[in-house]
Order: C-alpha cells, then sequence, then structure tokens
C-alpha cells in the first residue's frame, strides 16, 4: 500500500474523554510510523496546549487554531490572521449582548472581558480546562489567529462580521476564524506541498469544527463518540476515543 497522509484531531480523538491516551492509540502511531506513513495533527488548540501532545507522541507536524497557524517539521510554515478592525467590531457586539470573547495567539490566550460569563464557564468547567486571565489589551498588543465567542445559540446570528466564519465546538462555545481559513484549507496545501494528493489524506475526527476536513479528505474516518452530523459526513465510523477506535479503525485498513 502507498503511502499516506494521516491527521488526527487531539480532544475526543487522540485523546480519551478522560484526557489520556489509551495505549493502543501510540501503538498505532509508531507502526504508522514504521510503514512510512506521513502523520499530522490538527485541532482547535494553540500551540501551548498542544505542545505536550505533539511532544509526547513525536509528531513534527501539526494544524492549530482551525487551520490559522501551521508547523511543519516544527517550524511555522502558514499563519492567517484576524484583522485588528473585525475585532473591534466583535468586541462592540460582545460588550452589547454581555457576551464573553476569549482571543488567541500562536503562544497563548486571555479572555477579553473581566467576567468570565455564565457560557464561558460552563464550557470551560465541563471540559475540565482552566478558565483563561483577563486581559482587555491582548488583542491590542498581540498579532490574534483566532479568537472563542461565548454566547447563547440564538445570538449567534447578531454577529455577522464579513471577515469572519464561526465553528461550533460546544453548546456555547465558537471559534472565530478568518473566512478564508480552515483545518481543511492548511491541511491540503501541507499535503500537497509533501507530494500528496487530495485522496491520500485519511482523517481522523469527532467535532463540529472536523466537518470539513472530514469531508475532504479521501478518507474521513468518524470517533464513534462523534457528532451526529460528524458521522454522517464520514467514509468510515468506527469505536470511541475511550475504545480503541484508532487503532481499530487503522487495522480495519490494512494500514497497520
Amino acid at each position: 500500500m502507498s503511502e499516506k497522509f494521516i491527521v488526527f484531531d487531539i480532544d475526543g480523538t487522540l485523546l480519551t474523554t478522560e484526557m489520556k491516551f489509551l495505549d493502543s492509540t501510540k501503538q498505532a502511531l509508531v507502526a504508522l510510523k514504521e510503514k512510512g506513513h506521513y502523520i499530522c495533527i490538527a485541532t482547535g488548540r494553540d500551540y501551548v496546549s498542544a505542545k505536550s501532545i505533539v511532544d509526547e507522541l513525536e509528531i513534527d507536524t501539526y494544524v492549530l487554531c482551525n487551520g490559522s497557524i501551521g508547523y511543519v517539521r516544527h517550524e511555522l510554515r502558514h499563519e492567517v490572521m484576524l484583522s485588528k478592525e473585525s475585532i473591534k467590531k466583535l468586541i462592540e457586539i460582545a460588550t452589547e449582548n454581555n457576551d464573553q470573547v476569549v482571543f488567541q495567539t500562536s503562544n497563548g490566550l486571555k479572555r477579553h472581558f473581566k467576567e468570565p460569563g455564565e457560557s464561558l464557564t460552563k464550557a470551560y468547567e465541563s471540559l475540565g480546562w482552566t478558565i483563561p486571565d483577563f486581559d482587555e489589551m491582548y488583542w491590542k498588543q498581540n498579532q490574534i489567529i483566532q479568537a472563542m465567542l461565548f454566547c447563547k445559540p440564538e445570538d449567534l446570528q447578531k454577529y455577522a462580521i464579513k471577515e469572519f466564519r464561526y465553528v461550533s465546538w460546544h453548546k456555547f462555545g465558537l471559534d472565530v476564524i478568518p473566512k478564508e481559513g480552515s483545518k481543511a484549507k492548511t491541511i491540503l496545501i501541507i499535503a500537497e506541498e509533501n507530494g500528496f494528493k487530495r485522496e491520500d489524506i485519511i482523517f481522523f475526527g469527532d467535532g463540529m469544527n472536523d466537518i470539513e476536513l472530514m469531508e475532504l479528505s479521501g478518507m474521513g474516518v468518524a470517533m464513534g463518540n462523534a457528532a451526529t452530523e460528524v458521522k454522517g459526513k464520514a467514509d468510515l465510523i468506527t469505536d470511541s476515543c475511550n475504545e480503541h477506535g484508532i487503532y481499530n479503525a487503522l487495522k480495519s485498513m490494512s494500514l497497520i
């Protein structure tokens, strides 16, 4: 079998719901490398929150912040910024609606408003994450590659900003990314730069922000714990992230 470009989401895919790696997942990645396949990570996480995972799995190509930045062999090769003008509009609307915004750079994140707010608190607590520190000047002093908006689903229509695209990852949380940016687009660029065609891409994911890449890939694999809509776009549905889903799928495809 020819070499494949195999891409993995992190949360709910590589990691279990307890935020741990299954031994079978680690074994599968080692086997893929031994067979010469190209392994990549595509996640909504920033560099800081993804680094320990990248290091532990010894993966050197990773697309972060939903495609806004991409590292190839640990070098930053792709980067898309949010404009200050559009960020200012986002802040104005969030202020009017008493919503919370978190701004991300390649190296970290800060919340914009002093009060975390109910939506952010519920989203972060449900995932066991630490609420970001407050810094209302963060967006002015740094290049912002992604934001997170925390609002009621019915209020999203108020955020009609031309430059932005909103991708849901939680009932109360949405990633705010450049309209032209996505995990899928950055992954496709990196794959082609390394000699792979679209049909060579195999993607494992579970979240709503994985749908575009699921559809773009030659083979889209949805974890058993994936959202129903994600499963509907997949070519293959494997077991959950807690039940050896990655290992079992790769075995069934004779990739390991």
